[in-house]
């Protein structure tokens, strides 16, 4: 008996210890403030958790986008896991009708609903039809010109006149935000050298004019008609070293997945870590 009462004191103590562990690593049931407590991470923590940097923390609470606490004289910032966790957790699967022989689950992106559009996101969409180009393009440059900044169009001319088309239906104004600045539309440019300055200029011009954020949406198959793939990474890679540390600007580059090869939007994905951050949902359509 001694025996049995030994086992049973050592299994236990393992059960408490694991309870102990998991206590450091979750939260308890809401209304426990102690577990609150124990479950607040600082900047640094918080970064490793979501696997951005902190930069990005700053913004996104700057921003209003991302819940965090202020502690002390020096308003440190601190992160409860909960948030962290509703922060990633953005609703993006919706059950769609099997075949009849059972239900299927399809991740899908609501009609209307525009990808994440934090400042310093740098992201890549993927569509494999007209009207999936439109329902990323759409939302993204109308919930730009609602929140008052400068959106960039740069497209073939067939794409932009869809894409503006559309735009009208649900903005009559759209004309006027052309005609002031509020939304220019453009083809690329011819070298991704000349593509960089094209934004650097007219982002530069908008900030002194009182602008404080820009959107862009580059249909990325009228800048494959002019150059190679190895400068279409160029340019990318040109993007996210001069534009987005110098801007408050939040880019959408949309590759359709019928013209570009699978080792061109391979790299593509490479080229914009951003888009790892959301639910593929949001960027695909």
């Amino acid at each position: 008996m001694r025996g049995k009462a030994s086992r049973m004191d050592s299994g236990t103590q393992r059960e408490r210890l694991q309870l102990q562990t998991q206590s450091d690593h979750w939260v308890d049931a809401p209304g426990d403030a102690s577990a609150d407590a124990i479950d607040l991470l600082d900047i640094s923590e918080a970064a490793q958790f979501l696997n951005v940097s902190e930069t990005s923390l700053r913004r996104w609470t700057n921003d209003g986008l991302l819940a965090c606490l202020r502690i002390g004289r020096r308003r440190e910032r601190r992160f409860r896991r909960a948030d962290l966790l509703a922060f990633l957790e953005q609703p993006t699967a919706a059950p769609s009708a099997g075949n009849g022989e059972g239900g299927s689950m399809k991740t899908q992106r609501a009609v209307g609903e525009s990808v994440a559009a934090i400042h310093g996101n740098h992201l890549c969409g993927i569509y494999g039809s007209d009207a999936g180009r439109l329902d990323l393009a759409v939302p993204f440059l109308l919930e730009g010109l609602q929140k008052k900044s400068v959106c960039f169009l740069v497209a073939p001319v067939a794409a932009q006149t869809d894409i503006l088309k559309a735009m009208k239906k649900k903005r009559p104004s759209l004309d006027a935000d052309i005609k002031a600045g509020r939304m220019i539309v453009s083809e690329h440019q011819r070298s991704p050298e000349e593509q960089c300055r094209f934004f650097e200029v007219a982002m530069t011009k908008a900030e002194a004019e009182g602008v404080d954020s820009f959107r862009v949406v580059g249909d990325m198959w009228g800048l494959r008609l002019l150059v190679s793939p190895e400068q279409m990474i160029e340019l990318e890679v040109g993007f996210e070293r001069l534009i987005v540390p110098q801007f408050p600007v939040v880019a959408l580059c949309a590759y359709d997945a019928r013209k570009f090869t699978g080792v061109e939007l391979l790299d593509a994905l490479k080229d914009h870590e951003d888009t790892f951050k959301f639910p593929l949902g949001r960027t695909i359509a």
